[in-house]
């Protein structure tokens, strides 16, 4: 049994406008100054904790017992407005379809696993995916290989009996992938441009997923 891990933002769908809201939405609750979604949109995708830090500077400032309020409030409203905007890119339902045939689906996520959770099974992929790693599931979070160390645990995957594989859109999927010997996959068509570290493979669009994942797996190892 083979274990492919995915990344959620950025490779599956595309939540900057939902969680930029958020943040504008608990600034103006917070009667804290309007900032625009060029300042706000770059800390969506660089984990949960620096999002807060980076967007609520002017709240939390040198009182740290704020970040705590800040969390739980963000958190609270990102649940119950977790798709306003949210969108799977294009075909990657279809893709997900025929990558469970090729392994145990697992996503590997800097959101809350609660949050998480929540947003794939309104974009109705949750069917698919055999867990869910998010930010607070272990006590580090990517690139650090404890968490596809957990992924492959509930998903009951042995080095020993198959491949790993990790497909993301971020330096930091792909340096999470090696750190726990998977082959890695670059999903080009996400957040990021481009990326520092040199992955395995590159795929251009969410369609392509499921040739490179086989070509990946009968690559010698």
């Amino acid at each position: 049994m083979n274990l492919i891990g995915l990344d959620l933002d950025g490779t599956l769908e595309d939540s900057r406008a939902d969680m930029t809201a958020v943040v504008h939405c608990m600034r103006a609750g917070f009667s804290l100054p309007a900032r625009t979604d060029e300042t706000v949109r770059p800390w969506v995708n660089k984990g949960m904790d620096r999002l807060y830090r980076a967007c609520f500077d002017d709240y939390i400032q040198e009182n740290d017992a704020r970040l705590g309020e800040v969390r739980k409030r963000y958190e609270a409203d990102y649940l119950d407005n977790v798709a306003v905007k949210t969108r799977l890119y294009p075909e990657i339902a279809a893709a997900l379809e025929r990558l469970v045939d090729l392994g145990r689906l697992a996503v590997i996520t800097n959101k809350p696993e609660r949050i998480s959770r929540r947003l794939l099974e309104v974009l109705g992929v949750d069917k698919f995916i055999g867990a869910v790693i998010g930010s607070d599931t272990c006590s580090k979070t990517k690139p650090d290989p404890m968490v596809l160390e957990e992924a492959a645990s509930r998903c009951g995957f042995n080095k020993a009996n198959g491949r790993a594989l990790m497909i993301g859109d971020t330096e930091a999927d792909m340096k999470l992938g090696r750190a726990f010997g998977a082959t890695t996959i670059w999903a080009a068509w996400g957040y990021m441009e481009q990326i520092d570290a040199e992955p395995d493979f590159t795929a251009k669009t969410p369609a392509e997923l499921p040739t490179i994942v086989r070509s990946a797996l009968a690559r010698n190892p």
